[in-house]
């Protein structure tokens, strides 16, 4: 499956809920056929940065947008190549 990159801002107040808020996420990545690879919790410009492989764009893009809502946050999202792949497209130039 395709990894995917989704940096996550929040447009509000933050209102708490931290695993129960989670544990629904966690149900809308499976919901949808991916898996979270990692979270991370961000200072600056975005608030949660977040790795999850999706078998397709819908697919990611359906969990961005579903988890955005959850958390009241914005979202941009984008397919990321882990680093052989990437090394590797690099030498075809």
């Amino acid at each position: 499956m395709a990894k995917y990159v989704s940096l996550y801002r929040y447009t509000g107040e933050i209102k708490g809920g931290g695993p129960e808020r989670f544990k629904s996420a966690q149900a809308i990545v499976a919901a949808e056929n991916c898996e979270i690879i990692s979270v991370y919790g961000l200072l600056g410009e975005h608030d949660i940065l977040t790795v999850v492989e999706c078998p397709d764009n819908r697919a990611a893009m359906k969990v961005a947008a579903k988890v955005g809502n959850l958390i009241g946050a914005r979202s941009s999202t984008m397919p990321a190549v882990d680093r052989d792949d990437f090394l590797g497209l690099l030498t075809e130039l």
